[in-house]
């Protein structure tokens, strides 16, 4: 019925509307041909002072004093000109209707048929005049908070930002000036190292020379005396005896002892740099593990939870390692033991954040490490508990598997042996590394809402898994 009404007013409104203008009559009048203008469109026409002049419509002659007033197209202009109004204001989008009430409880203009509606049954409705004089109220009243918000709105926020950015500026200058000096001090301590090396080895080399000058230097006096007696034991006896003391002389010069072709000197030096060079590297070492250590926050250290062992697998005193017995152990079956598999778990479990461990697996076959949630299914076996285990596999056919749902085979270029298992709960993530070059093996996504242990499975008495410290 609304869309009928407003059909009818748009249709009033074209028969009320001006040919010249085209606007709204305004105070009309009609011609002696029967056509109706706005009055001031016909003074328009008309001209100043007012000629004859052709209709704008027919082109029929309209003479200045022929014009008249049209009250009644005036009146239906008017009516139009409400009806317009009417059509303009916002209308209900299901009914067609105007929105004329305010539903409290949705906080939305209804229609009278919309009223009718069951979800707004309930509700508190309004007069939209009513509501949005109210309405208006309380946005004024927010309005003055709001200003006065503003006015005394000075935020303090970018003070502690910049007082943290300051810090961390200072920070990495402190760190840069300390790896500087760091590497300022390893640069002449290795510059003095290096030069004793360097003077030893020059030491040695000239020793060596001198040896093997002496061993040559031997060698052709011992060529040039087996000759010489050889010659002189078959001379005559006088001419044998003339210079047979030389012979016997050089014999005895020959004799004597070859240098040494180290000295003892030069052997203790050489010893007492070598000792040097290894608590060089072993401190080396040692600092890079401390420094590690102390900063690495996302390494955590685990150890095996015997309450989760499976009897056939045998665990170390310190919890560290994990093998495969000769048969099943008379263990308590708690609710927390595997005894489908021969699995066992971390004693630690995570709920947030980002962790990792390593271990080494050695060079056998039969093995499986990575993660398990906390409700994975340890009575059944390990094809059915699958679904809750994210693991890499070493089968017995040199085949490692990505373990998780359905086993999916993976092609690896090298057989890792010191193994990196990073956790990332919130971001969902499951990576193995090669901890020995840090190349990434295998990654898994998955979505936690529960506990996430570290998880270790087993098939081979020859086969080992050893958490590093």
């Amino acid at each position: 019925m609304a869309r009928a009404v407003l059909a009818l007013g748009e249709g009033l409104q074209a028969e009320a509307t001006c040919p010249v203008c085209l606007e709204l009559f305004c105070q009309p009048v009609i011609t002696e041909c029967g056509h109706s203008f706005c009055g001031r469109c016909m003074a328009a026409v008309l001209g100043a002072p007012p000629r004859p002049a052709a209709c704008p419509q027919c082109r029929a002659s309209v003479a200045p004093g022929s014009l008249r007033p049209n009250r009644s197209l005036g009146a239906v202009a008017g009516l139009a000109g409400a009806l317009g109004d009417e059509a303009c204001r916002p209308r209900c989008p299901a009914h067609g209707e105007a929105l004329g009430l305010f539903c409290e409880g949705c906080r939305r203009p209804l229609c009278a048929l919309c009223r009718e509606e069951p979800r707004h049954r309930d509700h508190r409705a309004r007069p939209a005049e009513e509501a949005a004089e109210q309405l208006r109220e309380t946005l004024q009243s927010n309005l003055v908070f709001l200003q006065k918000e503003k006015e005394e709105f000075k935020p303090e926020g970018e003070k502690k930002s910049d007082g943290l950015l300051g810090k961390v500026a200072s920070e990495r200058q402190r760190l840069r000036d300390t790896f500087k000096q760091l590497q300022e001090f390893l640069r002449e301590q290795e510059d003095v190292l290096l030069a004793q090396l360097d003077k030893a080895h020059g030491e040695l080399a000239k020793e060596r020379h001198k040896y093997v000058s002496s061993v040559s230097e031997r060698k052709s006096m011992l060529d040039k005396l087996i000759a010489e007696i050889e010659k002189k034991r078959d001379q005559p006896v006088v001419e044998f005896l003339m210079d047979v003391g030389k012979t016997l002389s050089r014999c005895e010069a020959v004799k004597a002892p070859i240098p040494e072709p180290v000295s003892l000197q030069l052997q203790t030096t050489v010893k007492n740099l070598s000792e040097t060079s290894q608590l060089v590297v072993d401190a080396a070492a040692k600092f890079k593990v401390n420094l590690l250590s102390k900063i690495d926050r996302e390494r955590v250290k685990v150890t095996l939870d015997p309450e989760t062992a499976s009897p056939y697998l045998i665990l170390s005193k310190d919890c560290k390692t994990v093998r495969l017995g000769d048969g099943q152990q008379n263990l308590p079956d708690n609710p927390k033991r595997f005894t489908g598999s021969p699995s066992v778990l971390g004693s630690q479990g995570f709920t947030a954040g980002r962790h990792y461990w390593e271990l080494e697996v050695g060079d056998r076959d039969s093995w499986a490490v990575g993660v398990a949630v906390e409700s994975v299914r340890r009575k059944d076996s390990l094809s059915v508990a699958m679904g809750k285990i994210w693991a890499l596999r070493l089968d017995w056919n040199r085949q490692y598997t990505a373990l998780h749902m359905t086993p999916a085979p993976l092609a690896l270029m090298e057989e890792p042996q010191r193994i990196r298992v990073h956790l990332d709960y919130e971001a969902g993530q499951v990576t193995f590394y090669n901890a020995e070059n840090m190349m990434e093996i295998l990654q898994f996504k998955a979505s936690f809402t529960e506990k996430v242990f570290p998880y270790f499975w087993l098939w081979s008495q020859e086969t080992y898994i050893q958490l590093c410290a």
